[in-house]
């Protein structure tokens, strides 16, 4: 029965962590798709990324500019968690915050050498 658990829990974790892009060019659902990535903790990717994941449709310029400003958005409120909190907690951290807070990389790995996660 454990193992069931930790199988169904792994599989909905792989399943969250590669979300693909939107199938409609409206700049809405772009702009949503940039934020959802960055709430997410997962750094921004390029057009060229993005038009590779793309099936049956080219990415406009305007729909990636609305990804970027999404991203932006959530990439601020993700930073404005406390890092040392996210270490400890042992949730990764793939460097979106080192231009906001220089300090945010070492907050986190001060967090996840802590002995508080253990209690």
């Amino acid at each position: 029965m454990k193992i069931l658990i930790v199988s169904i829990a792994a599989l909905l974790l792989a399943a969250c962590s590669s979300t693909p892009p939107p199938t409609s060019m409206l700049d809405s659902d772009w702009q949503q798709f940039g934020y959802d990535r960055a709430i997410k903790g997962l750094i921004v990717q390029s057009d060229s990324k993005l038009n590779n994941l793309l099936t049956g449709s080219e990415l406009k310029e305007n729909n990636y500019q609305a990804y970027l400003m999404g991203y932006k958005n959530g990439q601020t409120e993700y930073c404005e968690q406390s890092a040392y909190i996210l270490g400890v907690v042992g949730k990764p951290y793939n460097g979106i915050c080192d231009q906001i807070d220089w300090t945010f990389s070492q907050d986190y790995n001060s967090g996840r050498h802590s002995t508080a996660g253990g209690m």
